[in-house]
């Protein structure tokens, strides 16, 4: 016969390591790994589309940035001085994935790595770009947001169906 505690003991610990991998990855499901597809300017210049792909496949994830440079070319040309500050902390970032479609303060995180220490901060998903394109490193995501905010090829194929010939749309 089984004692009621030897059941408690693996089904706290199974909990634990669900709880852990929620708390890891609050939008859920698998993690994917994204490209930089373009920069598209909206005809005003009051903002720009940054269009991420997912690696190896057609999923787009676009993102509105109103206004600036969307890939903070200092950043990426120069080191800036974000990365030059990262770089003089002795950290380095490790990687940074987007959380959310929209550009706010905390839309994405950034990961550094700081000899055995791990930090991550917060910030808007084009800065956390223009890290990953400086340093090289993976942009990540979701599968739960792209399949919520991506548009795979037979979306863009239904769009342009409704499209007249002549009328242009964005």
């Amino acid at each position: 016969m089984l004692h009621a505690g030897a059941l408690a003991f693996p089904a706290a610990v199974m909990a634990a390591a669900v709880a852990l991998t929620a708390a890891a990855h609050p939008q859920g499901g698998a993690r994917i790994e994204l490209e930089v597809a373009g920069v598209l300017p909206m005809p005003e210049g009051s903002a720009s589309i940054l269009v991420l792909r997912e690696k190896g496949a057609k999923t787009l994830l676009p993102l509105v940035i109103p206004g600036g440079d969307v890939t903070g070319r200092s950043d990426v040309d120069g080191g800036g001085l974000l990365g030059q500050a990262i770089e003089a902390l002795g950290a380095r970032v490790s990687e940074v994935e987007i959380d959310r479609a929209e550009e706010t303060r905390a839309g994405a995180r950034v990961r550094l790595a700081q000899g055995g220490r791990r930090v991550e901060v917060r910030a808007r998903p084009s800065e956390c770009v223009a890290l990953a394109l400086a340093a090289g490193v993976p942009i990540l995501t979701t599968r739960r947001l792209l399949d919520q905010a991506g548009l795979t090829p037979e979306d863009l194929a239904r769009v342009h169906a409704k499209v007249r010939p002549g009328e242009t749309r964005l």
